[in-house]
């Protein structure tokens, strides 16, 4: 099967380009991307990872020199509100201000020129967010040329590309870009976001029946015909399932492991995707943290919430590795069984002791009341062994 080459930022902006400088730069962008992305899946070896860090950053030096940097103030420059990254920690933010501060801006950050002369963010939401902290009032920055910035969708999905490709975003803000970009691209399942997981977890149910779910990590590295034919030849019930997959498979994503352990972030409580927002909690301690829920511990939501915070403050606090927040969970989990085993005990024996106390014991036989003392007396030796 042909192997495809990974989706470029070059490409989704391929319209403009008039002069022959943003040709070349254009040019030079595809060719940085191929490498970078070389890099991180460890195509070469450890020799050739040093040479070729070296060529990224002359060649970076060399695209920002061919498109012109700019000195921007950092006051005219906003972020982009629907860009796919949502997630910034302060942590993560504090330490950029730091190496901005020892080392000053390596790379110049990308813009879109607005019409009122203000600058909005396409790239470098974090060297913006800590360049106050590093003291500084301008950045460098290059800017996106304006006929390639009309298109809203074609801006967000390169935004998208970029981030996945850089591994900036947090699979939280994975599944949210996600489920917007198919609504940009298939607006007949807009205000339908939360039936969008739901067509995938059916057809990848679908094709686990039919033994065909080893095909798609095969699909999915696929050239842009090939995947064409697996669509138009796949097992969809529903044409919503189609387009869903058709944007997961345009961007080289698994629907397999989007479905497992992407999308099912959309659904873990409002308190733990402020937390990820906030401090960047990994999605493996996130999926741990969100079974502290009112229906696992049977408390009301509000109880919940409140140990649910106290938890994830400490797995913060100290650092917990997964397996520590594993078994802190398992241990919340178990104390409140076991609370509630005890609530349910101290329940019965309220009513236990309220059917004694009710018992009219005039009306009962020798051979009743024989039977009833014998009962009350085990009991009470029971009692006295254990006070």
């Amino acid at each position: 099967m042909p192997s495809k080459k990974p989706v470029e930022i070059s490409q989704l902006f391929g319209q403009a380009g008039q002069s022959q400088q943003i040709h070349q730069l254009k040019s030079q962008i595809e060719k940085l991307e191929v490498e970078i992305i070389q890099l991180r899946t460890n195509v070469f070896s450890s020799e050739e990872k040093i040479t070729l860090e070296q060529q990224i950053e002359q060649l970076t030096n060399q695209l920002a020199t061919q498109g012109g940097i700019h000195e921007i103030a950092v006051n005219l420059i906003d972020p982009d509100p629907a860009q796919p990254r949502q997630t910034f920690p302060q942590l993560v933010i504090q330490e950029r201000a730091e190496s901005l501060r020892r080392q000053g801006q390596q790379n110049p950050i990308v813009l879109i020129p607005q019409i009122d002369g203000r600058y909005k963010i396409f790239d470098g939401e974090l060297r913006w967010r800590s360049a106050p902290l590093a003291g500084m009032t301008k950045l460098k920055a290059v800017f996106l040329p304006k006929e390639e910035t009309s298109d809203e969708v074609v801006v967000f999905e390169g935004q998208l590309v970029s981030s996945i490709h850089s591994q900036k975003l947090h699979d939280l803000d994975l599944a949210t870009a996600l489920i917007r970009l198919i609504i940009y691209k298939y607006p007949d399942l807009s205000g339908r976001e939360d039936e969008i997981p739901k067509f995938l977890n059916a057809f990848i149910n679908r094709l686990v029946r039919s033994k065909k779910l080893q095909y798609l990590a095969l699909i999915k590295d696929s050239d842009l015909m090939t995947q064409q034919e697996w669509l138009e030849t796949s097992d969809f019930k529903e044409h919503e399932e189609h387009e869903i997959v058709s944007v997961l498979l345009g961007l080289q994503l698994n629907p397999v492991s989007i479905n497992n352990n992407i999308f099912p972030l959309l659904k873990v409580t409002e308190d733990l995707k402020n937390v990820i927002r906030s401090e960047g909690l990994e999605t493996s301690k996130v999926r741990e943290l969100n079974k502290l829920s009112s229906e696992q511990m049977k408390i009301d939501e509000s109880k919940a919430l409140m140990i649910r915070t106290q938890v994830t403050h400490r797995v913060i606090e100290e650092k917990l590795s997964l397996s520590q927040t594993k078994t802190l969970v398992k241990q919340t989990l178990e104390q409140y069984s076991a609370s509630n085993s005890e609530a349910k005990q101290n329940k019965q024996m309220d009513k236990t002791i309220k059917d004694i106390q009710s018992i009219n014991l005039k009306i009962l036989e020798q051979t009743r009341l024989i039977k009833l003392r014998q009962v009350l007396q085990e009991k009470l030796d029971e009692i006295k062994a254990l006070m």
